[in-house]
């Protein structure tokens, strides 16, 4: 009977090692898709998404996604998947494709290691800026929350803002908005004793320094409040008048809001001393003319346009 124990216990022990255990297997990493399905704070995104069909965009390989947070969509109007049949597909397809860049970018990317505005091409081929620093990446301005999550097929960058490809130039931008009215009025009337603003603005200078440009863009209420409170007291003013007024509003080059500091830029104006003034606060940076008697607060930052940042402000600079 014993000869019969040790050949049982090693069928036994070969029966265990058999047997499966909780030991954990080597998982496939996930997709991009996966981990927008995942995540929680991705669900309007993906909502976004399948509406626009573009769920075979996602499996492109080498894909960097700059992902919007269901926090950026709401701040952007989007509260729910409903809010994207406001947008026509094309539209909504445009502004997703804007956050999807085919090739791999993460912090760690040669190019990227002290980039200022780096100009990345989308897949609309629209261009987005990358600015990397010691307090991190921003793309456009907006902070990326959350860098350099890989997936299987790409890497993802969360960030807290809605991202908005560039639809024309500046002063085109400019008239889609309902708060740039006078602005819009005050430009067209300044053309006349300054057409060469005027070719700043909508792009077609030959102005080297100026082929792209920061403006300080005052809104209806902040020309209200400084007299011109209709087209009719604008086009009763100087074209000169106006025109000092808005080159005061021009900075030379592309400057986000997280690239200000406290420092004067020179402006467009001819006069001789044409700088504003720019300040950092804890709040939120700060622009004042030299006239001014308190500084005006940025009530929207980086609104892109083909040629130039727009910041809308509330008040008018003054010289």
């Amino acid at each position: 009977m014993k000869r019969f124990l040790l050949p049982l216990l090693v069928l036994i022990i070969m029966a265990v090692g058999c047997t499966k255990t909780n030991d954990p297997v080597d998982a496939q990493p996930k997709t991009v898709s996966d981990v927008l399905t995942e995540t929680a704070s991705f669900s309007l995104l993906k909502a976004a998404i399948q509406q626009a069909g573009l769920n075979d965009a996602l499996k492109a390989a080498n894909l960097t996604v700059f992902a919007p947070t269901d926090d950026a969509f709401k701040a952007k109007g989007f509260s729910t998947p409903e809010s994207f049949k406001t947008l026509t597909p094309d539209a909504l397809r445009n502004l997703l494709r804007y956050h999807l860049v085919s090739g791999i970018i993460t912090t760690k990317t040669p190019e990227l290691a002290s980039a200022s505005n780096l100009p990345v091409e989308t897949s609309t081929t629209s261009a987005l800026f990358l600015t990397n620093t010691a307090t991190g990446l921003f793309v456009n301005g907006s902070r990326v929350t959350k860098a350099d999550q890989v997936a299987a097929n790409g890497v993802i960058h969360t960030i807290g803002t809605l991202l908005s490809a560039p639809s024309g130039d500046a002063l085109t931008t400019l008239k889609t908005r309902a708060d740039a009215g006078l602005l819009v009025a005050a430009i067209t009337r300044a053309a006349v004793a300054r057409p060469d603003l005027l070719a700043i603005l909508n792009g077609s200078t030959t102005n080297a320094t100026y082929k792209t440009l920061t403006l300080f863009a005052p809104t209806d209420a902040a020309f209200s409040a400084a007299g011109y409170r209709t087209a009719t007291d604008i086009n009763a003013a100087a074209p000169a008048t106006l025109a000092n007024l808005l080159s005061y509003h021009v900075v030379s080059g592309l400057i986000f809001s997280n690239q200000f500091q406290t420092s004067q830029l020179s402006t467009f104006n001819s006069s001789t001393n044409n700088k504003v003034t720019i300040a950092v606060p804890a709040s939120g940076p700060t622009v004042k003319g030299n006239s001014n008697t308190t500084a005006a607060t940025i009530k929207e930052a980086d609104i892109l346009s083909k040629n130039a940042v727009i910041h809308m402000i509330d008040q008018v600079l003054q010289p």
